[in-house]
């Protein structure tokens, strides 16, 4: 996965955010307002209220690249909308000197139009929605296999996030 970045690289994109820096990897066409992306990170950033810089990649990718992600380090064999990876392929992203690397964030662009059209969103809402859950997830919440009070937290942090970003 994150050899592909390398290959990628003309289409690389980083960002700095508050205490919050990023590089976008779109292995598939999406236009999203670089404005959007920088409100979202900025927003989870004051909420969250990190006390260190951080660093994380974000990736938009096709189906099948999503399939095979999910079913290999997660056993489920198929599409799904996003997915995290907390700071285990560290060894694999330029992370500035002075951040520590929260992890990666792929989002499925096929699944999120299909599932923007079924919420009656516009694509960059739902991709917002994406991007928080994966945020979320990559400084420590969950909201699989914890008790419903952990679940529960991670949601309201969530609502906590989206309350803060424009429509």
């Amino acid at each position: 996965m994150m050899a592909q970045v390398a290959v990628l690289a003309s289409r690389l994109l980083r960002h700095k955010i508050f205490m919050l820096t990023y590089e976008v990897n779109k292995q598939v066409d999406i236009v999203l307002p670089k404005k959007r992306l920088e409100e979202v990170v900025a927003v989870f950033a004051q909420v969250y209220k990190f006390k260190k810089k951080r660093h994380f990649s974000l990736a938009f990718v096709d189906n099948k690249t999503i399939k095979r992600l999910n079913n290999n380090y997660r056993g489920i064999s198929k599409v799904t909308d996003v997915l995290s990876f907390a700071e285990d392929f560290k060894n694999f992203v330029d992370v500035p000197a002075d951040r520590r690397y929260l992890g990666e964030i792929v989002i499925c662009v096929p699944q999120a139009k299909k599932q923007a059209r079924q919420l009656g969103y516009l694509l960059s809402q739902e991709i917002t929605r994406l991007l928080v859950h994966g945020l979320t997830h990559l400084v420590g919440y969950n909201h699989e296999g914890v008790s419903k009070e952990e679940e529960n937290k991670m949601f309201d942090f969530e609502a906590k996030v989206m309350a803060k970003i424009k429509p």
